[in-house]
């Protein structure tokens, strides 16, 4: 109740008063009713999810708007692992899908997806969807909830956004454990339902502490996507922006210094969420066994070539079809470009700016550097 009351707040100082959030707190009360019945349920009707293993998990992680919803989304194609749609992260209980899932399409109406551009993003209910959605729409926690709504208020470097985006290890096991154990329920539902041994979940919120990853799942495989920071932070930028637009007009109802001010803790978030992922891996604490890298520019120039590297590393043996699949998806992305060209200013960006605090992005990674020219590629896996 206590975080309803801090989001409410921070909506009503932000945006001034709208009747739409506590609509929204009404219908989540039911919406968690519905969901903790249904999941306590799943124990009596589909004992098989106490025993389900996780078997090798495969994580996607990287900044948002670095080409990790597609990855997340293309895996699945391959015909082994198995992810949530948007209406599955709302129902995760196996004896909800069973009761609802005639009536998916009578929902839509309801998605919360409903405010997201589809140029920039399809977020309809039968989309596959990151499992940090999950998180907010369950426990109302994680970076969705600081990005849409906290950042509002806060002020980087405070205890607030070190809770999020810094504490590690012990400090932070309490929650983390909390998420994990949710996760993990509703994953364990999930290879349940759709009768898979694998699962590909996709994560920002996991860049931060990818070591958590390996201490709990020592088997796993971690896909990190890294895209030019002067593309995917201003797209992120837009994504936010667009979703609340539509549904409390960012720009007429907050004042210039509010949007400052929430504009500059989506910077510092984005960064940190580049540095903490940056750090572990160059401090060698995450094994090369369970890593692989994958650029922007070699998912758009040469997927064939980079999934050919990657399958084998998820030990994914893909369905035959896959392969023209593969083979279409390769010739569209070399001829695709993004229609999307975005003003730094507006989001208060700068282009220099961010080519200096990221400059180790563009070093490390392959990318282009400050200078214009392209780094050295990195080298097949």
């Amino acid at each position: 109740m206590l975080k309803y009351l801090r989001l409410y707040g921070t909506i009503l100082r932000t945006f001034g008063f709208r009747l739409r959030p506590l609509v929204t707190f009404f219908m989540k009360c039911l919406h968690s009713l519905f969901s903790r019945t249904s999941r306590g349920a799943d124990h009596l009707f589909f004992p098989a999810i106490r025993k389900a293993r996780i078997d090798r998990p495969i994580f996607i992680l990287g900044n948002p708007r670095s080409g990790t919803t597609f990855m997340h989304r293309f895996l699945l194609r391959t015909g082994t692992p198995c992810a949530f749609e948007l209406w599955e992260m709302l129902f995760p209980a196996i004896t909800a899908r069973r009761l609802l899932h005639r009536a998916v399409d009578r929902l839509a109406p309801f998605s919360p997806g409903r405010y997201h551009s589809g140029d920039a993003h399809e977020a309809g209910l039968r989309d596959v969807e990151t499992d940090d959605a999950m998180v907010f729409l369950h426990m109302v926690e994680g970076g969705f909830l600081w990005s849409y709504f906290l950042a509002w208020e806060d002020t980087w470097g405070s205890d607030l956004c070190r809770r999020y985006f810094f504490e590690t290890g012990e400090r932070a096991l309490p929650e983390q454990d909390r998420m994990f154990r949710f996760l993990e329920a509703c994953w364990r539902r999930n290879l349940v339902y759709k009768n898979r041994g694998r699962l590909v979940a996709k994560s920002s919120l996991f860049s931060l502490r990818p070591e958590e990853l390996i201490r709990r799942y020592p088997d796993c495989r971690i896909v990190y996507m890294v895209r030019d920071p002067l593309e995917a932070i201003p797209s992120g930028a837009s994504l936010l922006t667009g979703v609340l637009s539509r549904s409390y007009d960012v720009f007429n109802a907050t004042s210039p210094d509010r949007r400052a001010r929430w504009m500059e803790n989506l910077y510092q978030a984005s960064c940190r969420m580049y540095g903490a992922f940056h750090e572990s891996w160059k401090a060698g604490r995450i094994p090369e066994a369970n890593l692989r890298i994958v650029t922007y520019p070699q998912i758009m120039q040469d997927l064939s070539g980079t999934m050919a590297r990657l399958l084998p590393f998820l030990e994914i043996e893909p369905v035959p079809e896959f392969l023209d699949e593969l083979d279409k998806q390769d010739r569209i992305q070399k001829t695709r470009k993004s229609p999307h060209e975005y003003d730094l200013a507006r989001f208060g960006l700068d282009a220099e700016r961010i080519r200096k605090d990221l400059d180790w992005v563009y070093r490390d990674y392959g990318l282009a550097g400050i200078t214009g020219r392209a780094a050295a590629p990195l080298p097949p896996d």
